[in-house]
């Protein structure tokens, strides 16, 4: 299906750079343009939604979109598979910076022309021609805003998260500042789940163990929710009666939320950022598109500036038990 240039990006203000706006490679009519997704943490579950949106973006735009990069968390080995995608000189790149150990690889790829957009989380300076998922910071204030929806304007809570990542951190950031400001929920603590379901389990398990008297409790990654549900259940914990609020959706989430034992999660729009990546991309390689010739300056290229924005912002999404039906995996598209 091909799909016209829409106006949705267009008018937004530019990211100065210092990389020419050209295509990395020339393509023959009718040749299909490649791209390469590229990142780490590939096998796990809240990516599903990733590739579900990658698989809508190529057979939309009549592209060919390859992945490469580790099943886990490797940060060497998502570097490497960043390396490798511009050593096959493809249309363009598509990762995330949970860290920044990919950013030279980032920088050598914009120097070879070969554009890379961000997803789902990035590191201040990236270098890629734009960002696209989540403003962090907001989800974390929207998690906040959701806790005193659920659980009131008073209380005691503690945090689960994978401390270190940079969308976790701004998340938590976030959830602090909002809840400071407009509430009197306490925070008692915070555990690490390193974004892995045992781990989590584990954290869950010594928050509901230190902090007895909790009222509240929020998760921060994709792990979390279902770590606060498995180590309730061991430790025989009534989550009803605590306002729980998490992020992401993970399919052990989804069946917390029917049964009512978690009130509610937040979501990025996964498949939609991944849909943009290509989208955003392919304006870059499309002439005729009108990008390349927005007057932002009087030669956007000798000026160094690139006509796209710097973020693009998904925004966020609730899940409760109204709608959670409609996310659940079985209801989704199983192709595109």
């Amino acid at each position: 299906m091909e799909i016209r240039r829409r106006s949705l990006l267009a008018g937004i203000a530019g990211l100065s750079a210092g990389a020419a706006l050209a295509p990395a490679a020339a393509f023959a009519a009718g040749e299909k343009r490649v791209y390469y997704y590229a990142s780490q943490l590939l096998g796990h579950p809240y990516l599903i939604d990733m590739h579900l949106g990658m698989s809508y973006a190529a057979k939309s735009f009549g592209v060919e979109i390859k992945t490469v990069g580790p099943q886990g968390w490797d940060p060497v080995a998502h570097a490497e598979a960043v390396e490798q995608s511009i050593a096959k000189r493809p249309a363009g790149i598509v990762t995330s910076l949970w860290e920044p150990g990919a950013l030279p690889a980032i920088k050598r790829a914009r120097e070879q022309g070969i554009p890379v957009v961000v997803v789902e989380a990035m590191v201040p300076d990236h270098g890629a021609l734009t960002f696209i998922g989540l403003d962090n910071y907001q989800a974390g204030v929207d998690t906040a805003r959701e806790l005193v929806r659920v659980g009131g304007t008073k209380g005691r809570y503690a945090v689960t998260g994978n401390w270190g990542a940079s969308n976790t951190d701004a998340k938590a950031k976030g959830l602090t500042d909002y809840l400071s400001a407009h509430s009197e929920w306490e925070l008692l603590g915070r555990v690490d789940d390193k974004a892995n379901t045992q781990d989590a389990i584990d954290a869950a398990k010594s928050m509901f163990n230190t902090y007895p008297n909790l009222t509240g409790v929020v998760g921060l990654d994709s792990s979390s929710g279902s770590g606060i549900g498995l180590a309730a259940e061991e430790l025989d914990i009534d989550l009803s009666a605590l306002a729980v609020v998490v992020n992401d959706r993970e399919a052990p989430v989804l069946e917390l939320i029917e049964s009512g034992a978690i009130d509610s999660t937040i979501i990025n729009k996964t498949a939609l950022q991944a849909f943009m990546a290509i989208d955003v991309l392919e304006a870059y390689n499309t002439p005729s598109s009108g990008f390349a010739g927005v007057p932002i300056s009087a030669d956007n290229a000798k000026a160094g500036v690139v006509p796209f924005p710097q973020n693009i912002y998904m925004g966020t999404a609730v899940i409760n038990r109204d709608n959670v039906a409609l996310f659940k995996a079985e209801n989704l598209p199983q192709k595109t």
